[in-house]
């Protein structure tokens, strides 16, 4: 079994790169309701439930006939919009009700902007949904606000607004909990990075899509920099979970990705049969604090070759 070398947190001071990562880390993460958030919610959102909804509705209607018109430019996607756009939708939404808040003239906005005021929690978020897919969504205080509803079941209401308990989002941190629902989602195959030992303990999943085409994840910012953070122990844990019940890519999947080996040297060691050794030994560096994976300029050159290798 292939153990890493135990994480040593960095000494007093933040790096740069540190500091990032503990940005990343709660990157569109849930915050769990507290009392405070609740009384808060109660006092200026329960009572304009309705208008809310409403709000919500016509923003993504803005939204959607921007789009049509030409006013505002998604990527390309697998599927016809509005399938698979959650976070292009979302952060669209975000922005525009930003600035309904910022000059309300209504009484949802003003109460939204009392809110905020008084420390309210109107945030993007990410997560799990239901067990099922990933989603883009909204947190307001104790409820969940979704403008993209209908971005996965197309048939689905555009809005919907649930207290926090229905909703049924999870927060993603660990690596086999991104590979589980990815698998479900999105189709196609997940396969355990043992193929490029050197970038196995960052990006531990190679998946392949519907379409035959290849990435490296997590692509999540959360559970990216949760993994780095944790002396990529969940990266760790997923690649033993996969040894274990003898899934590792196939010859044709490692003749396919031959070709990434010449975009330099984090690629270019690739071990078309998993070489144990050689994935402990970066498993071992990339806990170091002061190894290659956690200074600025290592860290970014193995970003950079990832991104010209199109893995991401």
């Amino acid at each position: 079994m292939m153990q890493a070398a135990p994480f040593q947190p960095t000494m007093d001071v933040e790096t740069p790169l540190d500091r990032q990562l503990r940005l990343w880390r709660g990157h569109r993460r849930p915050m769990p309701p507290d009392a405070r958030m609740r009384a808060l919610t109660e006092r200026w959102l329960v009572p304009h439930l309705a208008a809310l909804e409403a709000l919500m509705l016509e923003l993504r209607h803005g939204v959607d006939r921007d789009r049509e018109e030409g006013r505002l430019t998604f990527p390309r996607r697998r599927y016809p919009y509005p399938k698979g756009f959650c976070r292009e939708i979302t952060d669209a939404v975000v922005e525009r009700l930003g600035r309904r808040i910022a000059a309300p003239v209504t009484p949802v906005t003003q109460a939204l902007a009392a809110f905020v005021h008084e420390g309210g929690n109107l945030s993007p978020i990410w997560g799990a949904l239901r067990g099922s897919y990933f989603q883009n969504a909204m947190q307001f205080g104790v409820l969940y606000v979704d403008a993209a509803n209908d971005t996965v079941t197309v048939t689905k209401p555009k809005v919907e607004i649930l207290p926090w308990e229905a909703s049924g989002l999870e927060p993603v941190v660990e690596v086999a909990h991104f590979a589980r629902i990815a698998q479900i989602y999105w189709g196609g195959t997940i396969w355990a990075n043992t193929l490029f030992p050197r970038l196995a303990p960052v990006f531990p999943i190679l998946y392949v899509d519907p379409d035959g085409r290849s990435r490296l994840h997590p692509d999540g910012l959360g559970v990216f920099a949760e993994n780095m953070a944790g002396g990529c122990r969940s990266a760790l844990a997923f690649l033993e979970q996969e040894w274990e019940s003898g899934r590792v890519p196939p010859d044709d999947v490692a003749a396919a990705l031959a070709p990434w080996r010449n975009h330099g040297p984090w690629f270019e060691e690739m071990c078309p049969t998993p070489d144990w050794d050689r994935l402990r030994a970066c498993f071992a560096r990339a806990a170091d604090p002061q190894g290659p994976y956690r200074t600025t300029q290592g860290f970014q050159g193995m970003i950079e070759a990832v991104k010209r290798a199109g893995a991401v």
